[in-house]
């Protein structure tokens, strides 16, 4: 089979387009993924800012995309308070994905969940109201009622991902890869 010049020119641009996909992490491994910019105010009122406010950190979140997500969420958040609410220098964030709600009922839905969040927890809770098909993509998203649990390097790569309900062993997982991301961000 001879090979045209169009077709080396189409394999090299699809090469090259296909190798910006891999961005290289500071410890040489693949972050296929990076979230996308994000502003948002917590249940607290504090501002947020992904991924900056993560620099030098390790950002965990937990995504629900719908009411029946809401229970598996809260199991993950649950456990998160328990390892990380006091670290410095990892972030953790329950994050409602409500873009999808119609404004018109958009506020009594937000009031609602605050209502079921103790206010210990209310700084951890970060509504997200813009990006919802790019956080459906990179969650992997599969069904309504999972969660989807992110591990952010400081640059906003999404370093380990799972879904599901809470599990020991996934909760190892997670403490696993939160404390290797953790100690490469340490070496930056």
């Amino acid at each position: 089979m001879r090979t045209t010049f169009g077709g080396a020119v189409w394999r090299l641009t699809l090469g090259i387009l296909l190798a910006g996909w891999f961005v290289p992490s500071p410890a040489g491994q693949v972050a296929t993924v990076r979230i996308p910019s994000f502003q948002g105010t917590t249940f607290a009122g504090r501002p947020v800012s992904l991924p900056q406010q993560l620099k030098g950190g390790v950002g965990v979140l937990v995504l629900g995309f719908s009411k029946s997500s809401g229970d598996v969420c809260k199991g993950w958040g649950q456990r998160l308070a328990q390892s990380y609410r006091d670290s410095h220098d990892v972030m953790y964030f329950q994050m409602p994905v409500l873009e999808s709600v119609p404004q018109l009922i958009r506020g009594m839905v937000v009031k609602s969940i605050k209502s079921g969040v103790p206010e210990a927890e209310q700084p951890h809770f970060l509504p997200v109201f813009s990006h919802e098909a790019e956080w459906r993509t990179i969650a992997r998203y599969s069904s309504a009622e999972d969660a989807y649990v992110l591990v952010v390097d400081g640059q906003g790569g999404v370093r380990w991902q799972t879904s599901g309900k809470v599990t020991d062993t996934g909760f190892e997982a997670l403490k696993q890869r939160v404390e290797t991301v953790r100690a490469q961000s340490a070496r930056e």
